[in-house]
């Protein structure tokens, strides 16, 4: 049953509402220069499509300060609202704002391409977390894509550049026994290695305050 939920991920085609579909929602919302700030989207999904996206944008008038949006899917079409700004709205954020004209891979493909790694990792998940966020080094925009199992557990962690299709990092973490997992740590050469991993993976952690209070930059924007 697992294995035929892998092949069914793998076989999805692209679907027609994804993005870049939510970046135009935003532009038409609150305009080019927020749409063009945009730093980091994120998105949590199962088997289908994220049916709503989180949206992080720098504030062009002040720099410190970082804006949420929540893109929705309503009757059909991505609707933009604007659910709060400040300077604590993330942990840490991406470097620089991705180019929306270097997408050339939608999250389905993107998926798609982590199935296929799943497949050869021998890695069954049931549900993928998206995240788009340009490169800090190259500026290439990549699709980090936490892949779970039916618990949540994550299981595997891929990046996929959004220009080009290509896997660029791939980490794959099962479920092992605690003599297992201490018989790895005493090989020095598979501890380095995992601590590389885990460097790579933290990289991509930008934690939502969402409790935190924030300002009120849209209350400002549309007075």
């Amino acid at each position: 049953m697992k294995t035929l939920l892998v092949c069914c991920l793998l076989a999805t085609p692209a679907a027609l509402h994804a993005n870049p579909d939510v970046l135009g929602a935003i532009g038409r919302q609150f305009g080019t220069s927020v749409q063009a700030n945009v730093l980091l989207l994120k998105g949590h999904g199962s088997v289908a499509e994220p049916s709503e996206w989180m949206a992080y944008s720098r504030d062009t008038f002040r720099p410190q300060d970082i804006l949420r949006i929540r893109v929705s899917r309503v009757d059909g079409t991505w609707q933009a609202v604007a659910v709060g700004s400040g300077s604590r709205v993330l942990d840490r954020a991406p470097a620089s704002p991705f180019e929306a004209s270097r997408l050339r891979l939608r999250c389905e493909a993107a998926r798609q391409e982590a199935g296929k790694a799943a497949v050869t990792a021998r890695a069954v998940f049931t549900a993928v977390d998206y995240q788009l966020a340009a490169n800090p080094q190259t500026g290439v925009p990549e699709w980090g894509l936490a892949l779970k199992d039916e618990s949540g557990y994550e299981i595997g962690f891929v990046v996929v550049s959004a220009e080009t299709g290509a896997i660029t990092f791939q980490d794959w973490t099962p479920r092992v026994s605690t003599a297992q997992r201490r018989a790895a740590e005493a090989d020095g050469g598979e501890q380095a290695a995992r601590a590389v991993k885990r460097a790579a993976r933290r990289a991509w952690d930008w934690t939502d305050n969402a409790r935190k209070e924030t300002g009120n930059f849209f209350r400002e924007l549309f007075r």
